[in-house]
């Protein structure tokens, strides 16, 4: 059977690991995740394979060839320009005349593809989506399908209110060569934006078939070990080189050629490559090795990955680490958890790298230093760029001033230069830092900035489009922990940004190649003295007043001692309404509140209301996006 394998991926969130080869060729158990992939197809009766590159092809060329000694065939057309990933499919469509499947050559799995096939058949469609199911489904692309197996409906970046299924979009298609009529020629066409949702629209047999077994997106360096960890623990069915041997109480797996001394302690599994040499006294525990590797004796590697040809110095100590090929650690060396050396570093003797970290290609960290910042940036950066909140961590320690101008100068390439965007903050000190720098940021990239300076959330949403502004940005305390900075960054409608200009943002942030602006392009800064002016007008403007003066109401509104006092005391005095306003004033050391303090003060709120016999009562959070309401009698009235 017929198979195309696209395999095109950069691995930017895989850098700097995938710096020297494209993300399908990173080592997973020893072997680069394509061949993994291709050891499934063939398993599965595809041998007749095409394969869709982009970067590096050669990379990939060289090592696969025509397929023959892997026990397939393999041809590589080549489009000349991108063009997405159903175009690229349709630029094969003379070596696909028959029902033929698509997979992503850079994803961990074992799932059922002769299942799937049957399942396609069955239903004679002319699309089928292998689909799987996921514990947190919201970083993915949901999909919705009937009893029998229809799709119904996508949805992207759901919120778990919003979550009706946990079934996910793998990247793996089963087609019929009719799929072609719905592709238009030499003109970039993606699968999930645009020829599935016009299936849908049509009503073309569009399925989705749920998938038993394992699939991962091996999407950061996080998702990399601990997908190793899922290898060792047996929770994937992979083919491994080597042999099984006992080391105590566990079985490990050792390539031909490798040399164990006597002494050396397993603590759980292990997968050892080709002559290797693990010297007396050196302790490896639940971690893969490569070939050609060198540990000395009483070193330690607990949770690591080591690439090909990795020397261990006596005595070093590596602990969930993963590092690059050729890469030489000192005698009694510590790298640190979550720290990540990519290819040919050299780290000297007695050296401490701290967790965390990267150090990208062909780097030097003398004898005895401590490094506590990755060579090239010194953020920390395990985690997603953004959250459901936007860009959220630590103040100071993980959004640093290094980092928010890292930022800016990420969403100002993302925007081009002479773009236009709005910034703004709360009270606290720590915001206007942030800011400040993340203008700094924008500047260098050539963007223009218009700063609303402390500004409620909602207004520079409405800000947005009055000027034509590319986006903006805002910068506050989180609401709810004191110690995080949370960074909102918003599109040119006011809305919070898609997932696609996310994935964008993060691709160039974790790049660390955007270009900057020359000297006369920087951009410059100007202040929006009226924004809340504006803001104002339009908020009166789409209310009906009058109807609201006359029913003479008494309210109590609680201002959270945030910006929002600075602009709705005035809304309100141009509708007649009795107000009793507290905290209506700003204090940055009280916008953010714990539980305990929130639920005091919505409690203490409706104290107010029923002494005062007040109609109603609001209390507003720290962004102003939010406001939760107090009837008459006094009862909180649930979202």
């Amino acid at each position: 059977m017929k198979a195309v394998i696209m395999a095109g991926g950069f691995g930017t969130r895989l850098r700097p690991l995938s710096y020297h080869i494209p993300k399908p060729m990173v080592p997973m158990a020893n072997r680069p995740m394509l061949y993994h992939i291709i050891e499934l197809l063939k398993a599965h009766k595809f041998t007749d394979l095409t394969m869709m590159l982009y970067y590096q092809p050669d990379v990939i060329t060289n090592y696969f060839g025509d397929g023959a000694k892997f026990g397939v065939n393999i041809r590589y057309p080549r489009p000349a320009s991108d063009l997405g990933t159903a175009g690229s499919v349709k630029f094969a469509q003379k070596y696909l005349p028959e029902t033929f499947l698509v997979i992503s050559g850079d994803v961990l799995t074992d799932l059922d593809l002769t299942k799937a096939i049957e399942f396609h058949r069955k239903k004679k469609a002319l699309a089928t989506m292998v689909l799987t199911r996921t514990v947190n489904p919201l970083q993915y692309g949901v999909v919705i399908t009937g009893a029998d197996g229809k799709i119904e409906r996508f949805l992207e970046k759901p919120s778990w209110g919003e979550v009706f299924s946990d079934t996910i979009n793998t990247g793996i298609y089963i087609l019929e060569p009719e799929i072609f009529n719905y592709i238009p020629e030499d003109k970039p066409f993606d699968f999930s934006k645009e020829l599935y949702p016009l299936l849908l629209r049509e009503d073309k047999g569009l399925y989705g078939y749920i998938a038993e077994g394992y699939w991962k997106d091996v999407g950061n360096l996080d998702e990399y070990r601990t997908a190793h960890y899922d290898i060792l623990d047996g929770k994937i069915k992979i083919h491994i080189d080597g042999k099984k041997i006992k080391a105590g109480d566990k079985e490990i797996i050792v390539g031909e050629g490798t040399n164990i001394e006597d002494g050396v302690e397993f603590d759980g599994e292990a997968i050892i490559g080709k002559n290797t040499v693990i010297e007396r006294g050196a302790r490896v525990a639940h971690s893969v090795i490569g070939s050609n590797v060198v540990i000395r004796a009483r070193a330690q590697v607990v949770g690591s990955v080591l690439w090909n040809g990795v020397e261990l110095g006596r005595e070093a100590r590596l602990k969930e680490t993963v590092i690059g090929e050729r890469t030489r650690i000192g005698d009694r060396a510590v790298v640190q958890v979550g720290t990540v050396i990519s290819d040919d570093c050299r780290i000297g003797a007695e050296a401490v790298i701290r967790a965390n970290l990267k150090i990208w290609p062909h780097k030097t960290v003398e004898e005895g230093a401590i490094l506590s910042t990755s060579l090239v940036w010194g953020e920390r950066w395990n985690k997603a760029l953004f959250s459901a909140y936007g860009i959220t961590g630590l103040g100071n320690i993980e959004i640093t001033p290094e980092f928010a101008t890292k930022v800016g100068a990420a969403y100002g390439a993302y925007l081009g230069k002479g773009a236009y965007v709005v910034t703004s903050r709360d009270a606290h000190l720590a915001s206007r830092m942030i800011k400040r720098t993340m203008i700094s940021g924008l500047l260098s990239a050539g963007v223009r900035v218009g700063d609303l300076r402390t500004a409620p959330i909602p207004v520079v949403r409405y800000e947005m489009g009055k000027e034509g502004e590319a986006g903006g940005i805002h910068v506050r305390i989180s609401p709810f922990d004191a110690r995080l900075v949370d960074i909102k960054i918003f599109d040119a409608s006011g809305s919070d940004i898609s997932i696609k200009q996310e994935k964008a943002i993060e691709q160039l942030f974790l790049r660390e190649d955007f270009k900057r602006a020359s000297l006369d392009e920087v951009g410059e800064i100007t202040v929006s003295p009226r924004a809340q002016e504006y803001y104002r007008a339009g908020f009166l403007k789409s209310i009906s007043k009058e109807d609201i003066r006359s029913g003479n109401f008494k309210i109590v509104l609680d201002y959270s001692y945030s910006s929002s006092s600075m602009i709705f005391p005035a809304i309100l005095g141009e509708l007649g309404l009795d107000v009793v306003a507290l905290n209506a004033y700003i204090n940055p050391h009280k916008i953010t509140k714990t539980e305990t303090e929130f639920k005091q003060s919505l409690n203490q709120l409706s104290d107010i209301v029923t002494t005062l016999r007040a109609d109603v009562g609001f209390l507003i959070d720290n962004g102003a996006e939010k406001v939760f309401l107090i009837d008459e009698k006094g009862k909180i009235i649930p979202d």
